[in-house]
């Protein structure tokens, strides 16, 4: 029995029993309350499509998985930086890592060795979108040359080698130009540069004969007639370039592949953590609001359930392989 001489275990007495009549009497209100903040980290800047993706989602989350879902932008070191950021945090499910599928299915080959263990350290939530890659050539390049014979027979007809540009280093773009010239024994010579636009500056310029980058960036120049695209990536034409042949469709394999980001959880996240966010994503994925924000963007929008989102990262892992060995490409200082 409490006595008066106990008066702080009397109050927690009754505070705990006005909590449980409490808890009777509104149960829903407990059980849906949100938490104050979730972040989504992006290993990107501001401004760019990973930035602009993220920021669609969070837009679109805020209130499903939290009051506030901010973006947080730790741009660098593919993408590496943005991990161990999100590494710190537990796996709760209330910090997600927005990243390319580099990150799965590239750098495993092109550093001998990771600070992150593919698996262990990434929990795989959905798929946000798939990216389409075309390779371009300016105007240092004869304006008759409109698909990848032409360019293979002009190449080879030059007496100094053709250079073709890409946003990074080490990236998907990279490695489809590089296969390309190896396919068709062109000798290109790779340029990286620190992004897209000066890239297409080059290009436009003519210091750079092609270049090998986003199709999302290289469709309104090629409507203005600033460049012309001679292929695309994936298995099927683009709906944002009908015209233009896939690669597979002139003749050059292993170029069937587009990229993606996904979004992950840093860590063993817990299964219900898991299907929570599979099913949040999912409604807001779906949703008429980021399906056309993603298309205005030139994005192909895709949810997926967390397996397939880890299959894919497999079946590319083993897909990139080949064509990054036959590069001679490390990232390693």
């Amino acid at each position: 029995m409490t006595t008066p001489s106990q008066p702080l275990n009397r109050r927690g007495v009754m505070t705990a029993a006005a909590a449980a009549t409490l808890g009777l009497a509104f149960p829903p209100l407990r059980a849906q309350a949100l938490p104050p903040l979730a972040r989504i980290i992006v290993g990107f800047p501001p401004g760019g499509s990973p930035d602009y993706v993220a920021r669609r989602l969070a837009e679109g989350l805020t209130g499903k998985l939290a009051a506030a879902v901010v973006v947080e932008n730790r741009p660098g070191a593919g993408s590496r930086i943005a991990l161990d950021a999100a590494r710190q945090l537990p796996p709760d499910g209330l910090t997600l890592l927005l990243s390319p599928a580099g990150m799965v299915a590239t750098n495993p080959h092109t550093y001998r060795k990771l600070n992150y263990d593919p698996v262990k350290d990434l929990t795989p939530i959905t798929m946000t979108h798939s990216v389409t890659f075309g390779f371009a050539v300016g105007p240092a390049v004869p304006s008759q040359v409109r698909d990848i014979a032409g360019f293979a027979a002009w190449a080879k007809g030059q007496s100094g080698t053709i250079a073709f540009g890409s946003p990074a280093a080490g990236a998907p773009p990279h490695f489809i130009g590089d296969w390309l010239g190896r396919s068709l024994n062109l000798g290109l010579t790779h340029v990286a540069y620190r992004g897209g636009a000066p890239a297409l500056n080059d290009l436009f310029g003519g210091a750079i004969a092609s270049l090998s980058l986003t199709l999302g960036d290289l469709v309104k120049p090629a409507e203005a007639q600033r460049l012309r695209i001679l292929a695309v990536s994936g298995s099927k034409r683009s709906v944002f370039a009908p015209s233009v042949p896939t690669f597979v469709e002139q003749g050059i394999k292993g170029l069937d592949r587009d990229d993606w980001f996904g979004l992950y959880v840093a860590g063993q996240a817990a299964p219900e953590v898991v299907q929570r966010l599979s099913a949040i994503t999912k409604e807001v994925q779906e949703g008429a609001v980021y399906q056309k924000a993603m298309r205005s963007n030139f994005l192909e929008p895709t949810w997926t359930t967390p397996q397939e989102l880890a299959q894919r990262g497999q079946d590319d892992l083993a897909h990139w392989g080949p064509i990054i060995k036959a590069s001679g490409f490390t990232a390693d200082s």
